[in-house]
């Protein structure tokens, strides 16, 4: 398939997470043969590295189906997010998600404009969250979501991806993200200990530390917590997707 810019229909792009959701979403409209013409993906250069070796799956799947991966490297005043957030003393919030805003809806959709035809982005959103579906604010998009359409749950997302023979990936989404619950944390502690350190850094650094947290109690705490083998907080439920479409997919 091919990008088509000055077709009326417009084009139809993928917004990719990295994660179940977006993975599963991918299989789905390619099985269905419905149309895609390319799958985006913003890169804010705070993925796991999971996530990172993930894509090349995906992008090596999706050239076998003839289909363009566009990765939308997020540089926004120099380096991406976690720079950022260094440089101005902050830290991503739940209550504003201003990193989502500026990282990857806004670049995501400079990119559309750019295409100069209408726009219609699958989302990766499955029936379980129904409740989040929501018509798109730009009138050159249109938001598709064929996971809701056919009634897909997230277990549903992973009978796609192990039918299709590829691996399912790990929750996406950056590593210093305020929506990780504890058991994000502490994969994060045990497997990536480096990138650990590296957000309570950058949590240690915010001008509105203490009182702003990455986690409800300071990440050094959870540091000490995990390396004593014990938990001070209860396990949470997981939550999954917190991020509009674009993150955790």
């Amino acid at each position: 398939m091919t990008i088509r810019p000055n077709s009326n229909d417009g084009v139809y792009v993928l917004s990719y997470g990295g994660g179940v959701n977006t993975t599963a979403l991918m299989i789905y409209l390619i099985k269905k043969e419905m149309p895609l013409d390319m799958v985006v993906f913003a890169d804010l250069g705070s993925e796991l590295p999971e996530t990172y070796e993930h894509l090349e799956i995906a992008k090596d799947y999706l050239e076998k189906h003839g289909i363009p991966f566009k990765v939308i490297k997020v540089d926004v005043a120099g380096g991406g997010l976690y720079e950022g957030c260094e440089r101005r003393k902050v830290i991503p919030s739940q209550l504003w998600r201003w990193c989502t805003r500026d990282y990857k809806v806004k670049p995501i959709f400079r990119f559309y404009k750019s295409l100069g035809t209408h726009v219609y982005q699958y989302l990766g959103i499955d029936y379980g969250e129904i409740q989040r579906v929501k018509k798109s604010t730009e009138s050159y998009v249109t938001n598709l979501f064929p996971l809701v359409d056919a009634k897909i749950d997230r277990k549903g997302c992973i009978d796609l991806i192990n039918k299709e023979g590829l691996p399912v990936p790990v929750k996406s989404g950056c590593f210093f993200c305020p929506f990780n619950n504890l058991d994000r944390w502490e994969y994060i502690y045990k497997n990536h200990k480096d990138l650990f350190d590296r957000a309570i850094r950058l949590e240690e650094n915010s001008k509105h530390f203490p009182e702003q947290k990455l986690n409800a109690h300071p990440l050094r705490e959870l540091n000490d917590s995990f390396s004593n083998g014990r938990f001070i907080l209860e396990k949470e439920k997981p939550e999954d997707n917190l991020c509009d479409g674009y993150c955790m997919l």
